[in-house]
Formats: C-alpha cells, structure tokens, sequence
C-alpha cells in the first residue's frame, strides 16, 4: 500500500504544502501581480490582446474618454482645457458600456506643450467636471505632472487650491536613465503626498539638454534599457504604496522617445521588451548594461555590469505550469 494513503488527511495537506512552497522557493520563481498598464495610443489598429496573456496587464488608458475595442479595464482621462467637449461628449457613454473604476485628471498640466493650465484653473475644471464622478463611485486620479522640478510644486498648489477636493491618488511621469533615482523619486513623491500612486508614463529616458550637466543628452543602449525596466519595474510590484503603472512604449511612434523603449515593433508585434514587462519571459539583455544607465560607473573598469535580479529568471507561465503539476497530487493524496 502507497504510504501516502495511511498518511493522516492534515500530513497530506502539509506535505502538499510544502511542495507548493518548495516551488515558489526555487531560484528565479517570483509571485505575479496586474498593477501593470498600456498607455495606449494605437486605436484599433494594433492587438491589444498579445499584451494581456499572462494576466499582468490589467488596464489601460488612451489620454481620452475614449475607450478601444478590448474588454481589458479602461481608466478614461480628462486631458486638459482643449478636451472638455471630448470628455463630456463620451464620459457617460463609456461608464454606461465598460467597467470603469477610476479617472485620470489631466496631463502634464505644468509643461507649455502639454495641458498647460494652471493650478488654480485645473482647481476650478477638476471642481466641475471630475469632482461630481466620484459620487458615482469612481475614484479620482490627480492631474500627472512631469518630473521635471516644476511638476512636483504644481501638485502641492494644485491640491492647496482644490481644498476639499477628493483625490485618492497621485499620478506622477519620471523620464531619465537612472533606476536608482526613479526609486528614491517615487518615495519621495509617496512620502510629500501620503497617497498611492501610479506612475502613468515611465520610460528609459533623457531629456536633459545636451552640455547642461553631466551625462545630458546620453541615452540608454537596449541593455540599459531592459534592465532599467526589470528593476523599476520588480520595485513598483513589490512597493505597497504603488497601486498601478504604465511603461511608455506600447506604440508605433513613441514620437521622440528613445526607440529601445518601444514594447512592439513597427509592424504592431509585440517585441521582447514588451514579453519582458508582461512577465512572459525573464530580462534580456543583448550585451552590457546597466539599470543605472549609460553613465553608471563600471566594475573595475571593466565592461558595464548586467546587474539584473536572478529572481526573474523564470517567466510567469512557468508558475502555472509548476502549479498544474502540483494539483494532480493534491487530488492524489485528498
């Protein structure tokens, strides 16, 4: 007679227990969440679909109240002053046809060439047109300033004007090549604000003038650029604070963009960069790197380190498969 069929019902379940966490133990095993998103400026005219195999993508959104034809969740965007009419027009229509449970404010509000509008005035819109949403049970997101060190002081006049305004959460872009900053940034922005965040457009990439400090201008390789993304990207899964984010990428053009950023191909197939942030496959990268960026000091003057976490060395679909293996003892031994 099998041992385990005089095992007591409690051992089996412990010595299945066991197995399971034995599996999660493994080296390069780590547990998958959905925080992940698509800033999504295709339309109709790339696969959404390739994207949500894994289950880690979760959500989208379009900087508009317009959704696309995909069951994933929409988290519509009131843009700036010029897309009142957009907003309007759809809003109730898209909350009437897709599940919603948030909304964005408006974008970039403190550059010239994005909404562009002041504190007081976004104060005054957000009163009007997002304020009354959340009495129908959605939850607001601020308006997304940029990093750049105007954005950070437009959100504290922002909220100083739109007192007694519900904001339940803050959502911020980071653009530069430096893991270690965007990090020491996001708990900066957590530590000034006390709410969650989502960083709703992040990317390996400098924006910094050329000659107007050191490293201006030098953007990432496509090592730097992946694992960049796999230590931000493993840091945002793990901080608690970070409900949800989206990789700037997920697009033909990235419109100026360092194109190593770029999570698909011209053609609209997703690219190995775009498996890498769905958790389909572990970091690549084709040749030394560093999540630091193209500056980052070497090791002894040696090549650029490839200093990536060996605990994403086995993709998600891995974990369901080591988990199907498991089930059938379970039933075995129950």
């Amino acid at each position: 007679m099998p041992l385990y069929s005089i095992q007591p019902r409690a051992m089996r379940l412990a010595s299945l227990t066991a197995i399971i966490l034995a599996i999660f133990a493994l080296p390069g095993v780590r547990a998958q969440n959905n925080k992940a998103g698509l800033a999504w400026a295709n339309g109709d005219s790339v696969d959404m679909d390739q994207f949500t195999v894994t289950g880690k993508v979760s959500w989208y959104y379009s900087w508009s109240a317009w959704p696309v034809n995909n069951d994933l969740e929409f988290v519509p965007m009131l843009w700036g002053p010029g897309h009142i009419p957009e907003f309007q027009n759809n809003i109730n229509q898209t909350l009437a046809q897709h599940h919603v449970t948030s909304i964005l404010g408006m974008n970039e509000p403190e550059q010239s060439g994005q909404s562009n509008i002041s504190p007081g005035d976004a104060a005054q819109m957000w009163r009007t047109y997002l304020e009354p949403l959340r009495a129908r049970g959605l939850r607001l997101g601020s308006p997304a300033p940029s990093s750049a060190p105007s954005g950070k002081q437009w959100l504290y006049d922002f909220l100083g004007a739109c007192a007694g305004c519900n904001v339940d959460f803050i959502a911020f872009h980071w653009y530069d090549v430096n893991a270690t900053a965007f990090i020491q940034y996001a708990e900066d922005m957590h530590n000034a604000f006390q709410r969650p965040l989502w960083v709703t457009e992040w990317a390996c990439q400098n924006f910094r003038p050329p000659g107007t400090s050191p490293g201006a201008g030098i953007q990432c390789s496509d090592a730097d650029t992946v694992l960049f993304l796999n230590s931000t990207q493993a840091f945002m899964d793990s901080a608690p604070y970070i409900e949800r984010y989206s990789w700037f990428g997920a697009m033909r053009d990235l419109h100026g963009v360092n194109p190593a950023n770029a999570l698909m191909d011209g053609n609209g197939k997703i690219n190995s960069l775009g498996q890498q942030y769905m958790g389909a496959i572990p970091p690549r990268p084709p040749g030394p790197g560093s999540p630091d960026g193209p500056t980052a000091p070497t090791s002894n003057g040696g090549p650029r380190i490839m200093n990536y976490s060996p605990t994403n060395t086995i993709p998600a679909v891995w974990q369901v498969v080591l988990l199907l293996v498991a089930f059938p003892i379970l039933h075995k031994l129950c």
